[in-house]
């Protein structure tokens, strides 16, 4: 499975803000803001950290309809020498980590696939 994180703020932010806070709280350098017509705004961020792209644009996915953004962790390595299951972990940490700053977050145990079940995190 791939690492994704739905996310939803406490508070209304724009694509632009968000992705700056998110990346300056996982300490994550961005390389840069791309276009591409395959993501839902048009537009998403980037930055790479030891061998992972980490992925930030705004969400459009039915079955999370209330979660405004979606960060994503992909190897940099080639997908066939790496276990799909290994970057679970990593979200679950990440997921838990963001909750604490407030946000809602939403981990998909199937990703990709409709009516996936979830893992939902918040601040408690």
């Amino acid at each position: 499975m791939l690492g994704n994180l739905f996310i939803r703020s406490e508070r209304e932010q724009d694509f632009e803000t968000f992705s700056k806070q998110i990346f300056a709280l996982l300490k994550v350098s961005t390389s840069e803001t791309r276009h591409s017509e395959n993501a839902p705004s048009g537009r998403y961020v980037y930055g790479t950290v030891l061998g992972l792209r980490v992925v930030f644009t705004e969400a459009d996915d039915s079955d999370f309809p209330e979660y405004d953004f979606l960060l994503g962790f992909r190897p940099e390595a080639d997908w066939a020498t790496i276990d799909r299951h290994s970057l679970d972990g990593l979200a679950d940490i990440v997921a838990k980590y963001l909750a604490q700053t407030g946000m809602m977050i939403a981990r998909p145990l199937d990703f990709g696939k409709a009516g996936t079940r979830r893992i939902e995190y918040g601040k408690c």
